[in-house]
């Protein structure tokens, strides 16, 4: 498992311009997310999940099979936050925020640098700068990426001592 401090989410340039299969976009979620979030083998999204969340419409339906940048997008802020939230959740938290700002670009890089920024500051021991005007659609962000990164930080920590009594119980 990569360092989390060095926790690092692809910005909308990032993210491929041409339409993906599904296959490509799961593959792509385990080369920026895998080394930080999968845990025992298990898979960070399936084709099943995926199928489900587009049958209720969480995330745009493919065309020709092919996933566009937005349905990309979504995939990857919903393989980050549903270890913490429902599916219906996250897309009520992916609503507020596009209505907020009709550019679907600055709110992904926005959800990515607070996320980004709430990680690094739980595993530094900080904490985040609040964004205190209730109004602003980065304050309901912070406080999801905040708690996406509480609960990573607990999960690693207490994942870590338990490997290491493991560890320790095995050599005994």
């Amino acid at each position: 498992m990569k360092d989390l401090k060095d926790f690092r989410v692809p910005r909308w340039h990032e993210l491929p311009d041409i339409p993906l299969y599904l296959d490509q976009i799961l593959q792509l979620l385990d080369e920026w997310l895998g080394d930080y979030l999968i845990e025992d083998d298990k898979k960070l999204m399936t084709k099943t999940m995926v199928n489900n969340y587009v049958k209720l419409k969480f995330i745009p339906a493919p065309v020709n099979k092919k996933y566009d940048k937005i349905a990309v997008a979504s995939i990857f802020i919903i393989a980050m936050l549903k270890s913490v939230f429902t599916i219906e959740e996250i897309s009520k938290l992916i609503g507020l925020a596009l209505k907020s700002c009709d550019n679907t670009e600055e709110v992904y890089n926005m959800f990515c640098q607070l996320i980004e920024e709430a990680v690094g500051c739980a595993f530094r021991g900080e904490s985040m700068a609040k964004v205190v005007n209730t109004n602003d659609p980065r304050y309901i962000c912070w406080n999801a990426c905040n708690v996406f990164a509480c609960q990573l930080y607990v999960k690693n920590i207490y994942l870590q001592h338990t490997k290491a009594q493991n560890e320790i119980c095995s050599v005994e």
